[in-house]
C-alpha cells in the first residue's frame, strides 16, 4: 500500500517518443516561421503584418496556452492522465503549426508562375477523363450528388477523428506521424503550386463554376497581382495537388490501426478524393498528384519520429529505468526488489 500511494504521487515521465515529437515539431514550427518571413520579402508581402498574424494565432492564443497548461499538468499528475496529455500536446502543435502552413499558400501562389489549367486538362484528356463530364453525369443522380457533397464537407471530422481517436484508444504514435506528415504535405504542395498553379476545371472546361469557386478565381488573380492580399482569399487556391486528397489519405492511415474506425475512415476518406472531382474542384490529375505526395510525406514522418528500440540491457526497462506496465516514475530496481520480496515470502512456509 505505502509503495502503491508513491507510485501515485510521483509525476509521470515523458516518453522517449513524446519527447522526440516534440523536439521535432519545435525545430519543424521554428523553420516554417523562418520560411515565411523569408518569402514574404521575396514575393512582396508585408512580412511584419503576416508575422503579427502568425504570432496572434499560436503563442499569442490564449487557447494554446489553455492546452500548454493542460499538457503539463497531465505530465505531472500521472499516467491516468496520459492521453489527455497526449491530446493536449497533439493540440498545441497542431495550433501552432496551421498559421505557419496557412500563409505558405499565398506565399506560393505570388510566384510568377503561369495558370497551367490548360496542361492540366490536357494530362486529364489522355487518361480519357474530363472533370465537366463527371460533373455533368453525377448532375443527373440527385442523391448520389448530394451524399458526395455532404463527404466533402466532412474532411474536417475525419481530420479531427485523425488526431483524437488513434490516441484515445492507445495509439498516439500514430495521431503524432499524422500531424508530422500533414506538415511535410504541406510544404511540398505548396512548392508544387507555386511551380504549376492552377484555378480549376471550370476556367477551361465550360461547366458553371459555384460561387466558392469564383471567389477561388478572383482570389488567385490577386495574388498573381502586386495588389495587397485580404487575409479572406489566402486560403483555399491549391488546385495541383488536391490537398483534399492529401488529408483524406492521411487521416485513413492514421486511423487505420484502430479496427472499428478502419472502415468508416476508409469509405470516408474514398468519397471526399472521389467528391474533389465530382463537386468540379479538381481535375483528375489532381487526385492522383495528391496520392503521390502522401507516400513521402508520410515515410518521412515516420522516419523522423522513429525511436531506438530498446537495447538488450535494457530488457524490458523503459529508457528512463522503469519497468513497462509499471507505474512511470518509479524506479525498476526499486519495483524489482519488491516483488522479490513478495516471492520470498510466498516461498517461505507458515508455521501454526
Amino acid at each position: 500500500m505505502v509503495l502503491s500511494a508513491a507510485r501515485m504521487k510521483l509525476p509521470i515521465a515523458e516518453s522517449n517518443e513524446g519527447s522526440r515529437f516534440n523536439r521535432v515539431m519545435a525545430e519543424t514550427v521554428i523553420a516554417l516561421v523562418t520560411v515565411d518571413m523569408i518569402l514574404a520579402e521575396l514575393v512582396h508581402l508585408n512580412a511584419l503584418d503576416e508575422l503579427r498574424v502568425l504570432a496572434g494565432l499560436s503563442v499569442g492564443s490564449f487557447g494554446v496556452w489553455v492546452l500548454f497548461a493542460a499538457y503539463c499538468y497531465c505530465r505531472w499528475r500521472g499516467e491516468g492522465l496520459a492521453k489527455l496529455g497526449d491530446i493536449s500536446q497533439l493540440a498545441v502543435w497542431s495550433l501552432l503549426a496551421i498559421p505557419a502552413i496557412y500563409f505558405l499558400i499565398p506565399a506560393a501562389g505570388r510566384s510568377s508562375r503561369p495558370l497551367v489549367d490548360s496542361a492540366l486538362a490536357r494530362i486529364d484528356a489522355g487518361m480519357h477523363f474530363q472533370t465537366a463530364a463527371a460533373v455533368r453525369l453525377i448532375s443527373q443522380l440527385p442523391l448520389l450528388r448530394h451524399a458526395l457533397g455532404i463527404s466533402y464537407g466532412l474532411l474536417p471530422l475525419l481530420i479531427l477523428a485523425a488526431i483524437l481517436v488513434p490516441t484515445l484508444f492507445g495509439r498516439a504514435v500514430d495521431s503524432r506521424r499524422y500531424v508530422l506528415a500533414v506538415i511535410i504535405a504541406a510544404v511540398v504542395t505548396a512548392a508544387l503550386f507555386a511551380l504549376w498553379p492552377a484555378a480549376g476545371p471550370w476556367t477551361v472546361e465550360g461547366f458553371a463554376p459555384n460561387r466558392a469557386q469564383v471567389m477561388v478565381t478572383d482570389g488567385l488573380a490577386l495574388l498573381k497581382s502586386s495588389k495587397p492580399v485580404p487575409p479572406d482569399v489566402q486560403g483555399g487556391v491549391v488546385a495541383f495537388p488536391s490537398f483534399h486528397v492529401v488529408l483524406a489519405v492521411l487521416s485513413v492511415v492514421a486511423l487505420w490501426n484502430v479496427r472499428w474506425a478502419r472502415w468508416f475512415a476508409f469509405v470516408l476518406g474514398m468519397l471526399v478524393c472521389i467528391s474533389t472531382i465530382t463537386t468540379g474542384w479538381h481535375y483528375l490529375i489532381d487526385v492522383v498528384g495528391g496520392l503521390a505526395v502522401t507516400y513521402p510525406a508520410q515515410a518521412l514522418a515516420n522516419r523522423l519520429l522513429k525511436t531506438a528500440p530498446a537495447t538488450a540491457a535494457q530488457g524490458a526497462s523503459r529508457d528512463d529505468g522503469e519497468v513497462r506496465g509499471q507505474w512511470p516514475g518509479v524506479p525498476g530496481r526499486v519495483l524489482q526488489n519488491e516483488k522479490q520480496n513478495e516471492k520470498k515470502r510466498e516461498q517461505t512456509p507458515v508455521i501454526e
